[in-house]
């Protein structure tokens, strides 16, 4: 269905854009003008402006960037459960609290087969033991995902010091 949708959507467009050209060819080039004088020049000009920017219009909303929304499923005993990846990457993030020397952080959620994959950067305090922390923060971010969404098919936590910041703010 998706298919015959952009076909159309195709189809449409090139009748718009050639109609817009070929109107406007006509009425600006001197040859073929004098064949459809019954109408006025400017009317000419306007209708095949017209189309040409209603294609132009309709070529642009097509390629409109869309955020298509992930979602990881599991079948429990009930049915089938689905959570969305940007709802993960907030649950997440929420930890930060849990780790004052964690300035900054940003989860990123990577369904694969077989389990989900965790990413997360993250921007530490100059004098923290930055070892200690990232072991502290992969540990809770897994058992976070494990016990509070009840994804049990965590396949990696990777956390990635993207920055470490001073402690004292320049003045």
């Amino acid at each position: 269905m998706k298919v015959i949708r952009r076909v159309v959507r195709v189809l449409v467009l090139v009748v718009l854009l050639s109609a817009g050209i070929g109107l406007l060819a006509v009425a600006l080039s001197p040859q073929r003008w004098s064949d459809v004088q019954a109408m006025g020049r400017d009317a000419w000009v306007l209708i095949g402006g017209g189309l040409l920017v209603t294609g132009v219009i309709f070529a642009l909303s097509e390629y409109r960037t869309r955020k298509r929304e992930r979602f990881l499923s599991f079948d429990n005993d009930g049915g089938a459960v689905s959570i969305s990846t940007e709802a993960m990457v907030d649950y997440i993030t929420k930890l930060t609290t849990e780790f004052p020397s964690v300035v900054r952080m940003r989860p990123h959620v990577r369904p694969r087969r077989g389990g989900v994959d965790l990413l997360v950067d993250v921007r530490v305090k100059a004098g923290s033991q930055v070892h200690e922390v990232c072991e502290l923060l992969q540990q809770r971010v897994r058992e976070r995902v494990v016990e509070g969404l009840g994804i049990s098919e965590v396949r990696r936590v990777e956390v990635s010091v993207k920055d470490i910041v001073s402690e004292h703010k320049p003045v």
